[in-house]
């Protein structure tokens, strides 16, 4: 069926100024495009769905087709339309292609055609006031949609959002002309929404017909891929297919991953299904804990982390499932975890899919991507792993958030022996282990995404500032933006961000987990290109105390941890400074006298931490003499 228009919709400004700000939100999008020189991509779709004896059989018998003048009965200037009534005529078209080719689905009510230019089709929760116009929305039933929340005012249609929407198609008349970079943002708007709103999503490709020609627009983890203009008069097969494909029942064919699935009542989902490989290889069916994902990523161009929380029925464990995109180029992090196997204070993995799928097959590469592309491959996987305790910062016992933060610290430790590095420690990487856990248990490193492996010399890749948040980067990792050749990323680095994350906790949370007013210093930390943050740290690490705030609400066993691992740090950053003068061929030596002394160092951090610890269990928090607490380190 379809949907009539809402309305002639006026210039409205504060649309414009929500559009302006979303056009910010995927800007990043538009700098990974691919423009397509010919419309293989577009003919190559969906001809499994619809063959063209079919295809010619509906253009033979449909009153909207002239065989004969090889045009569809569309207007060749919208412009001359009836206002209240613009859009109708291509929406006849798609619906009669609909009703067609999915007849029982139409009739059911499980694909609809609707009319949405002048609707508020809302955004995520992050954006309430913000919202989208497509021209034409194909609105779904299935497995994996369900109805928006209830809107708040009366623009917002009741049964349309990006919950269940399988493809937008924008309509414009060739005359008014849009240039090509507004195109693709109002494109990426669309399917980022429809990433975020579905979550077991896997790529999104729209439509936008000007006139007399249609481009196809994809979007994946690797970003955007566009066709060049294609005549939908003169090959309304490829239109046909697109179109049929775009409304699909099989939610596969819109991009969707069908081992995720909900039961849906009302509209609504109410549970759900997550199929992968079980622990001994085999299918197996894990039901979700929770109807929307433990965490998932807002962004388009990304790894796309997504993780769900799920159960074994049988067995009634409590597993978490993280699906991701890596680059091709990038190791597995399946790989990786299974170096961890058995390693206290790192995450257990149970099984893992190393290939489900890469971003070039989505785009027509099976057979390789052409050279002249600039194009960043991506593979899809899947990782099966433990369920931890909540994350270190929700906590109520200064004591457990030690030994969390402690067994965490020694389980990078024995990975790094190992030849494995993390390279992304943050708060959100550490979880507490299981309540009373032994000693080895009580915390846990997760997400290995980032991590690598050391090379032949004991080395890893050089520092990247790219990864992971200013926050909790180490020094050289901020150096890696402005010096030509970085240090190797070091263990060093990893306990520095150790510190940053147990600073922060310090400084945002009383002993008992009670938020309180992150420092002013802190806060710019997250904006390092409003000051200079390499000096800021450096500050941090010689000559900072905490607020007089902090100390008040910290046992001094803890303020302990504070003052002898900033000394520790900075001891040996002051040593590694010097090297960043240095030709590379010149530093090898030190780089590996700090790579000996690997061992030696996680022994003396952990033997702080084992000493508050101590402290802490005996009631002597009060006992850390005045004259280390205002021990001040000379640069």
């Amino acid at each position: 069926m379809f949907t009539r228009s809402y309305g002639k919709v006026p210039k409205d400004p504060l649309f414009e100024a929500n559009l302006r700000v979303q056009k910010q939100l995927v800007a990043s999008v538009l700098e990974h495009v691919v423009k397509l020189e010919d419309s293989t991509f577009a003919h190559s779709l969906y001809r499994n769905l619809v063959s063209d004896s079919a295809i010619d059989g509906f253009l033979k018998k449909s009153r909207l087709y002239s065989l004969t003048q090889r045009r569809w009965k569309l207007p060749r200037s919208y412009s001359k339309i009836l206002d209240n009534d613009t859009y109708a005529p291509m929406r006849n078209v798609i619906f009669s292609i609909l009703k067609q080719f999915w007849p029982e689905e139409v009739a059911q009510g499980l694909r609809r055609v609707v009319d949405t230019h002048a609707a508020r089709i809302l955004h995520d929760v992050e954006s309430p006031n913000h919202s989208s116009r497509p021209t034409i929305s194909i609105v779904a039933q299935g497995p994996s949609f369900e109805l928006p929340p209830p809107p708040t005012d009366r623009s917002s249609p009741a049964d349309i959002g990006f919950s269940n929407i399988a493809t937008c198609i924008d309509v414009q008349d060739e005359d008014e002309g849009m240039p090509i970079d507004e195109q693709l943002a109002r494109a990426a708007i669309y399917a980022r929404q429809l990433f975020i709103h579905q979550p077991n999503r896997r790529f999104a490709r729209l439509l936008r017909v000007a006139g007399d020609h249609l481009r196809l627009f994809h979007f994946d983890r690797s970003g955007i891929q566009y066709t060049p203009p294609l005549n939908i008069h003169e090959d309304p097969h490829t239109f046909i297919r697109l179109v049929v494909g775009l409304s699909s029942t099989n939610e596969a064919d819109i991009g969707l991953d069908t081992s995720i699935q909900w039961t849906i009542e009302n509209g609504f989902k109410v549970k759900g299904t997550l199929m992968t490989l079980g622990a001994d290889g085999t299918k197996t069916v894990y039901s979700l804990r929770q109807l929307d994902p433990e965490f998932s990523r807002p962004y388009l161009v990304c790894r796309g982390t997504t993780c769900w929380a799920v159960g074994d029925p049988a067995t009634r464990q409590k597993f978490l499932v993280k699906d991701s995109w890596r680059l091709e180029e990038a190791a597995s992090e399946g790989a990786l975890l299974e170096e961890a196997v058995g390693v206290p204070g790192v995450v257990q993995m149970v099984s893992y899919e190393a290939d489900r799928g890469q971003t070039r097959a989505l785009r027509g590469f099976e057979n390789g991507v052409p050279a002249k592309l600039d194009f960043e491959n991506r593979i899809e996987t899947r990782v099966v792993m433990k369920q931890y305790g909540k994350q270190i910062y929700k906590f109520s016992c200064a004591k457990r958030l030690i030994c969390a933060l402690r067994d965490a610290i020694a389980g990078h430790g024995r990975l790094f022996k190992k030849g494995v590095l993390h390279r992304d420690v943050a708060i959100q990487n550490i979880l507490f282990g299981k309540a009373y856990a032994k000693e080895g248990e009580r915390g846990f490193l997760i997400d290995l995404d980032s991590s690598t492996r050391c090379d032949a010399d004991g080395f890893h890749p050089a520092c990247d500032w790219t990864l992971g948040r200013p926050l909790y980067q180490s020094i050289m990792a901020l150096y890696s933006e402005e010096i030509e050749f970085p240090l190797p990323h070091d263990h060093l680095d990893d306990l520095e961000s150790f510190f940053y994350v147990f600073s922060h906790i310090i400084n945002e949370y009383d002993c008992h987990g009670g938020l309180h007013k992150l420092s002013e210093e802190m806060k710019l930390w997250e904006d390092p290109r409003t000051f200079d943050l390499i000096a800021c740290k450096k500050d941090f690490l010689c000559k900072s105390y905490p607020p007089e705030s902090v100390i008040q609400r910290w046992p001094k066993a803890v303020l302990a941890i504070f003052y002898k691992m900033r000394k520790f740090l900075w001891g040996l950053l002051y040593e590694k400074l010097d090297l960043l003068e240095k030709e590379p061929k010149d530093r090898v030596r030190k780089l590996k006298w700090f790579m000996s002394r690997a061992e030696d160092d996680y022994e003396a951090v952990l033997e702080i931490f084992d000493e508050a610890i101590a402290k802490l269990e005996m009631g002597e928090s009060e006992s850390e003499s005045e004259e280390e607490e205002e021990e001040v380190l000379s640069p």
